[in-house]
């Protein structure tokens, strides 16, 4: 048997060879009811949702806005022609009319809100899944592809903007797309110009765990949305043949960053939460791709173990989209109960037909690559075994599971959108916001929200200073200006550093009263973050992290002089739609939703836990915050559980 996951030089490779070990320990998973047929049915939903607003020209029309946004129709057009090619065909004349009206729209300048970088990709699939169905239309739309000129219909080339920053994640979506032209012999020039571009401007981008950092050059912000949405369609452009100067490089990295995104996986099916864009659907429909052809992949290579678990990766992926569909087939595009006419957790770009269809077409391409009902899922490493993981780059991002359960802590000092402090914890059986999913931000950045107060949340370290200011972590460092959302923070800036604790696997088995053995599953973590200022009042802070099936414990250690200690905890109060119940006592609060409930309890004595009535906005809706307080202590510890409401016995009582 071949192992898919040999690598020297990647990073993670002894927690993927720990995890491979694992699963083949533990075996197949039990299946989980998803198979081409039913993903297929997934994207047949929502695209026919969207049938009856496509016009007489073709184009598809925002029912919100009243107008054709960014690249809906395209998107509209791939995923139709999917489903035509796999016998939907009453859907032939729909999808020709809005691969039509979208190739008019390119050549003629004319595509919606400025946005023509992301049509070929869609474009190009649709024509060639269309053509054998349309020959005389596939003519007349082979002619005017013909007439594409990259350099002067895109956006984000050169030739137009002549700055190297702005090469970013829409340059490489467009070149996906442009490879696809090149190989069904409507380009006049050959993959030379992409090269440049690819070797320029996207290979540097990528660290050595194959993820991809979007944003300028010199700063990248780094949201985890449009690392995956650029290794998705880099995917699309290898997987169609491209054997340019760069294949081998982009081959390894997707690789490399398909590992990644399996280890940072949550048990729900979702990829972490970090910068914009982040909780949108199509993240997760990017993910099933990536993961659909890694599957395809490790089969091809004789890996039925990590064929299995890319598997299972992409059925939760389909899982975690599902979840958000509407009566009517539409989706909630981003992860909360509001109507969508509210927009709330939206970015300013946000419109929910193109997102919708957008998602529909990833999960398209997913369908396409999917890798059949003969490989067996294998358990996801947020499933089996226990790891923490360190991303690197300027990601910032620490992610550490036991089975069933993940963490998710952000590690920037100086970000007012991706702030400091654990910002997540999901459960399998459990709904994703009750941990809660997400937190807030210092400065809503990019993001709408409906209602709320924007003002910043994690699970994170507060103390009293002298002068009696309360202050926390989740604060960070501040930028010393106001926050640029388009060009984002130098990560340097303002002087803050933090030092991660790796867990020492042996002392943790040793800890757990576990014998040492090859492969054995752990149980546990135990790792630490140390921060280090300026913060007001105090030169540095230890977070240590406990982390075990049942519980987790948390322990705060300040160095500096302060009046009180504290910590923040971040409460799910509303997804916009239900509202949790939350209750508490001077030492315990605790949150139900759902049918579940999250309840934190402040070990040491003295400790007195205060709830503010405050609503504070996030992209999942609202939270709340209650804050342990302890006077005249360096430290504090407490504990976080989940699990089903009822099965934990009484909450506390004083509910709101």
């Amino acid at each position: 048997m071949s192992n898919y996951t040999s690598s020297s030089t990647y990073p993670w490779k002894d927690e993927l060879e720990r995890y491979r070990k694992e699963a083949e320990q533990v075996g197949p998973a039990p299946a989980d009811g998803w198979n081409l047929d039913r993903k297929l049915a997934l994207v047949e939903q929502i695209v026919r949702a969207y049938t009856s607003y496509q016009d007489l020209q073709g184009a598809v029309i925002d029912p919100f806005s009243g107008v054709e946004r960014y690249y809906s129709t395209p998107a509209y057009a791939m995923a139709a022609a999917v489903l035509v090619d796999a016998g939907h065909t009453d859907l032939l004349d729909s999808a020709a009319a809005a691969l039509s009206h979208s190739i008019d729209a390119v050549i003629n300048g004319s595509t919606p809100d400025n946005h023509p970088d992301f049509y070929p990709v869609l474009m190009m699939r649709a024509y060639m899944l269309l053509k054998s169905h349309l020959p005389e239309r596939a003519t007349n739309w082979a002619e005017a592809l013909g007439t594409i000129s990259p350099e002067q219909d895109y956006v984000f080339t050169m030739s137009r903007m002549n700055n190297a920053n702005r090469m970013i994640n829409w340059n490489a979506i467009m070149i996906s797309g442009e490879y696809l032209r090149w190989r069904e012999q409507l380009a006049s020039e050959d993959t030379a110009w992409m090269d440049r571009y690819l070797e320029a401007y996207h290979v540097p981008r990528f660290t050595a765990l194959g993820l991809y950092q979007d944003g300028p050059l010199i700063r990248p912000n780094s949201p985890f949305s449009y690392d995956m949405a650029t290794r998705y369609h880099l995917g699309v452009m290898l997987e169609a043949g491209y054997e340019g100067a760069t294949a081998d490089t982009l081959r390894e990295q997707l690789r490399h960053g398909a590992f990644s995104s399996l280890l940072m996986l949550s048990p729900l099916g979702e990829i972490p939460p970090r910068g914009r864009s982040s909780q949108h659907q199509w993240n997760e429909a990017a993910a099933a791709y990536s993961c659909s052809t890694h599957a395809t992949q490790a089969l091809q290579a004789g890996d039925p173990v990590m064929a299995g678990a890319f598997a299972r990766a992409a059925n939760r992926c389909f899982a975690a989209v599902e979840r958000w569909k509407m009566d009517d087939g539409r989706l909630k595009i981003v992860r909360n109960e509001y109507a969508p006419e509210a927009r709330h957790g939206y970015e300013i770009y946000t419109n929910h037909t193109c997102y919708n269809l957008w998602t529909a077409a990833a999960l398209a391409h997913a369908c396409l690559s999917d890798p059949g009902e003969d490989v067996v899922g294998m358990y996801l490493p947020s499933e089996v075994g226990s790891r923490v993981v360190q991303t690197d780059g300027w990601f910032e991002t620490v992610i550490a599971s036991v089975p069933g359960q993940q963490l998710v802590l952000h590690t920037a000092l100086n970000d007012p959108y991706t702030i400091p402090g654990l910002v997540r914890i999901q459960q399998a059986g459990l709904p994703g916001l009750i941990g809660p999913s997400a937190a807030s931000h210092v400065q809503a950045g990019f993001t709408e929200f409906a209602e709320g107060m924007v003002r910043p949340l994690s699970y994170c370290p507060a103390w009293k200073t002298a002068d009696g200011v309360w202050h926390s972590l989740a604060e960070g460092i501040p930028s010393g200006g106001a926050y640029d959302r388009d060009v984002g923070i130098d990560p340097a800036q303002g002087g803050g550093s933090i030092v991660y604790e790796a867990p020492n696997r042996a002392e943790e088995d040793q800890r757990a009263g576990r014998a040492i053995e090859d492969g054995k599953a752990h149980q546990g973590n135990s790792f630490a973050v140390t921060w280090v200022g300026p913060l007001p009042g105090i030169e540095s802070l230890r977070t240590r992290y406990v982390q075990q099936v049942d519980v987790l414990t948390v322990t705060y250690e300040f160095e500096g002089e302060v009046e009180a200690v504290g910590a923040l905890l971040p409460l799910m109060f509303s997804d916009g739609r239900e509202q949790a119940i939350i209750t508490h006592t001077d030492h315990s609060v605790r949150t139900e939703y759902q049918g579940a409930y999250v309840e934190s309890t402040a070990l040491d004595q003295g400790a007195i836990i205060h709830l503010d009535h405050q609503e504070v906005a996030s992209r999942n809706g609202l939270l709340k915050e209650a804050r342990i307080e302890v006077s005249g202590a360096r430290s504090l510890t407490f504990t976080i559980r989940l699990g089903e409401a009822g099965v934990h016995g009484e909450g506390p009582s004083e509910g709101i």
